[in-house]
């Protein structure tokens, strides 16, 4: 594969992992495992894992994040969020008010983006560096830098906001789906799954 498709097959990579892990990848994963998840990437503890790595690594990997634009990634992802945020406010708030609803979504938006953009930023670095190594960061960074590579980049906020909204069909559809496939597998085999 020429280094052009793998470079961009690894950012295709980054920003798929992106847009499930936020919202979607919690909710797949059993409680405490998106515990321990939020553990690791707890502000403190990013920091504190990017001190642990390699000082080239993590520098390269900084130039590619902030090349990346994870808050722009976040931002077009914003009417996703709005949405699952909205519904779960009105959810679990019944008598809340259309008014304070969209005040809660204003005040969580504030605080996304300009209260916790860079905790977003380091999180996406720590995770450059515990997937990529330098070469392939600085060949990230190459690639970036002429026009297909710059192109095809711009795009990834987009892809990852996309990404991000097939997680519903995963939850209403393809889960149940499988599960209902695997117990008809065990019925044939004379067991009986209930789920």
């Amino acid at each position: 594969m020429p280094v052009a498709a793998r470079t961009l097959a690894f950012a295709a990579v980054i920003a798929t992992l992106s847009s499930l892990a936020p919202w979607g990848g919690a909710r797949a994963q059993g409680a405490g495992d998106a515990a321990a998840a939020a553990d690791v990437m707890a502000p403190g503890r990013i920091e504190e894992q990017l001190k642990a790595q390699d000082p080239a690594t993590v520098a390269a990997a900084r130039v590619f994040a902030k090349s990346y634009n994870m808050s722009g990634m976040v931002q077009k992802s914003a009417p996703f969020l709005v949405q699952s945020v909205d519904h779960e406010v009105r959810t679990k708030n019944p008598g809340i008010t259309d008014d304070q609803a969209q005040a809660f979504v204003s005040a969580f938006l504030a605080n996304l983006f300009e209260d916790n953009g860079r905790t977003l930023e380091e999180a996406a670095v720590l995770t450059l560096t515990e997937i990529m190594n330098k070469d392939e960061l600085d060949a990230l960074i190459q690639f970036q830098s002429t026009p297909v590579g710059a192109s095809a980049l711009k795009k990834m906020p987009t892809l990852s906001a996309r990404l991000a909204q097939i997680m519903p069909l995963m939850q209403t559809y393809v889960v149940p789906q499988a599960m209902k496939a695997a117990q008809a597998q065990m019925r044939k085999d004379g067991v009986e799954v209930k789920i």
